[in-house]
Formats: C-alpha cells, sequence, structure tokens
C-alpha cells in the first residue's frame, strides 16, 4: 500500500524493491508485470531483510546506503585515476554531482548505488584489485543488466588479469539465489525474468515511456524509421568502437589511469545512447564522467573548456525542468538530455586525444 500521508508515494521505485522482496520471502511470483519489478532473482533476495523493518525505516536506510555508495565510488573514482587538477577541486565534484543525486534519491531508485558500484569497479582496476572490481561489476549486472559493457571493456584492456575473474563472479551472482531459497522456485523465477525480459522491446514503447536515448532522438525527433535490427547492429558497432578505443589506447601507450577514464566515460555514454532503458533519472550514471572532464578541461584551460561545461549545463537545466516545471513537456525539451550526451562523446574523444592535457601525469607515472 502507498501511504501517500507520509510520504512514502514520492519513493516509487522503493515500494518496488520492497514488494520484491517481500514476494521473495513467501515465494512468490516477482514478475507480474511490465512495468513492476524487473531486476534479477538476487535483488528481491537482498531486499527480503528490509521487509522485517518499518516502511520509514527501510526508506531511510536504502536512501542513505545508495547516498554513501554512491559518494564513496566517487571519491575513490578520483583519488585512483582522477586528474590531479580535479583532485584539488574535489568539492566541486560532489556539488555538482548533488542535483544528479537528489531526484534519484527522492524517488528510492537505485541508479545513486548503480553510480557509485560502476566507478568503485574502475577505480579498483587502477589499484589491481581484480576481485573487488569484478565482484562490483557482477552486482551491478543483476542489478541492471546492461552495466556488463563496463566489464567486458576492462576486459580489454587487462584480459589475463580479469576476464576469468568476471566470469567466475557473474556465475556466483547467478548461482547464490539458489542458496537462499527453494531451487524449483529459484528457477521458475529466473525462468520468469528471461522471458518478461525477452519479450521487453523498448523500442515498440509509446511515447509516454519511451527510453531517452540515441532511439528516442531518430525515431521520434528525427521521424527516422530504423529497422530494429539495424539499430541493433549500431548498438553493438558502437560497442565495438569502444572497444577498440580500449585497446588502441594500450597501443599507444596511453597510462594506465588515462585510459580507464576513457572506459569510463565512454562505456557510459554508450549506457546512456545505446543501452536498452535510459531514462531521465539514469543520467546520473554519466554525471560522474561529464563533471571530471568538464573541471579538467576547465582547470587546464584548454581551448575546449566552455565547450567542456556545456553538456553539464545541459544536464543541469534538464533536471531543473524536471524539479521546478514538471508540467512542461514538449517533445523537444526531453532530447536535451541525449543530445549533451553526443555532445559530451564529441568532447571526450577530443579530451582523451589531447596528449598536453595528460602529459604531467603520464610523465610522473613512468618516472
Amino acid at each position: 500500500m502507498i501511504r501517500s500521508a507520509t510520504g512514502y508515494h514520492r519513493t516509487i521505485a522503493f515500494i518496488n524493491f520492497r514488494q520484491a522482496g517481500l514476494n521473495w520471502t513467501t515465494a512468490s511470483n516477482l514478475y507480474t508485470n511490465w512495468r513492476g519489478f524487473v531486476y534479477s532473482p538476487l535483488i528481491a533476495a537482498l531486499f527480503a531483510p528490509l521487509t522485517y523493518l518499518p516502511w520509514w525505516l527501510g526508506i531511510v536506510l536504502w536512501q542513505f546506503f545508495n547516498a554513501a555508495v554512491l559518494l564513496g565510488g566517487v571519491a575513490l573514482l578520483l583519488h585512483t585515476i582522477g586528474p590531479p587538477e580535479v583532485k584539488k577541486h574535489e568539492w566541486i565534484v560532489y556539488l555538482l554531482i548533488l542535483p544528479f543525486a537528489l531526484g534519484n534519491l527522492d524517488i528510492g531508485h537505485s541508479n545513486p548505488l548503480l553510480a557509485g558500484i560502476l566507478a568503485l569497479s574502475v577505480a579498483a582496476v587502477s589499484i589491481r584489485y581484480w576481485w573487488f572490481s569484478a565482484s562490483c561489476i557482477a552486482l551491478a549486472t543483476a542489478l541492471k543488466i546492461y552495466p556488463l559493457a563496463i566489464g567486458l571493456l576492462i576486459c580489454v584492456i587487462a584480459p589475463r588479469h580479469y576476464t576469468w575473474r568476471l566470469l567466475i563472479s557473474l556465475s556466483f551472482v547467478a548461482i547464490a539465489p539458489f542458496l537462499l531459497q527453494h531451487w524449483p522456485y529459484v528457477a521458475a523465477q529466473y525462468h520468469a525474468w528471461i522471458g518478461t525480459r525477452q519479450s521487453d522491446d523498448r523500442l515498440n514503447y509509446p511515447l509516454k515511456y519511451a527510453p531517452l536515448d540515441l532511439w528516442f532522438l531518430l525515431h521520434w525527433i528525427g521521424h527516422i524509421h530504423l529497422p530494429p535490427l539495424l539499430y541493433s547492429a549500431l548498438q553493438v558497432a558502437g560497442g565495438a568502437a569502444i572497444a577498440w578505443l580500449c585497446w588502441w589506447s594500450g597501443k599507444k601507450n596511453w597510462a594506465l589511469q588515462r585510459r580507464l577514464l576513457g572506459l569510463f566515460s565512454l562505456g557510459n555514454v554508450w549506457m546512456m545512447l545505446l543501452g536498452p532503458a535510459t531514462e531521465g533519472y539514469t543520467y546520473l550514471l554519466l554525471a560522474p564522467a561529464m563533471i571530471i572532464a568538464g573541471i579538467h578541461l576547465s582547470v587546464r584551460r584548454s581551448r575546449m573548456a566552455l565547450l567542456g561545461l556545456f553538456p553539464l549545463l545541459l544536464q543541469l537545466f534538464a533536471l531543473a525542468r524536471i524539479s521546478f516545471l514538471p508540467n512542461l513537456k514538449p517533445l523537444w525539451i526531453f532530447a536535451i538530455q541525449p543530445v549533451s550526451t553526443i555532445v559530451f562523446l564529441v568532447i571526450s574523444i577530443g579530451w582523451l586525444n589531447t596528449s598536453r592535457l595528460w602529459e604531467h601525469r603520464e610523465s610522473g607515472e613512468r618516472g
């Protein structure tokens, strides 16, 4: 039940998670409709303990946990692979990421948790915490399947160290629910989960529910009607291009930190533009990379400085519209977030390939 008098109605996403946890404890069906619980059985099992707590306490703990993982992930990312110029202005990073996080925390969404986990996974690679990184990717994949893309890109950078660890971590995450409930029930939930994911074709969503990604720009804004198979090929080609860049950067002897920042930035760009489930709140995942790039370019007084801040300003404008003008809904205004992501993609390629921006960091590492 949603109790508006106490404000529970605002934590829409948390309600779905908590209900899934309750269904798990009673061995009930987790997957009842296409707009309900859409995550793996493991996520339902992990939410089961919260069903024994009062509503208000469960919500508060969930929000604090999300915020802590997000801040912890961003902090580790900055201190391991962040450019020195950005570390000196660390407080600006947290200040700018706050608007992206607040809306997600308000509705109890898992995006802050996911953003923090992905930041932790990439940062851990730079300090050779391979198992920790692989475990983060496996958990993120259980939450929302598409973050596996980040793990696959890490495999390109460190294939011998990472690939087998990622496979083992994914296997453990897949098996874990069978240790927490009756096997026939878990098997049935996996079958239902896979079935609902296969039948959930988001390219055919009505405009009201359409993901805000490249398909939205092409289909709803540009009225370009690509065949689904061709769009799928575009998704694969986009991922392959980023993987090639990760490989090529190794051939060019880029420092590991520079390569990981590129992986983190472009991997999140792919998830926003070509991933399967991009909503307005999902753009929190891109915020850390966008903020780091913008500050780095600004502090180094690069010719791209103003351009580097432009996509961030567009994203903040979109967030302000959601918060202060929620009834302002012309079709073009929903294009701001994917358009800003395309702008950031172009900027990222220039940012990563401008050697003078990285000379101080790389010369220090080689010495």
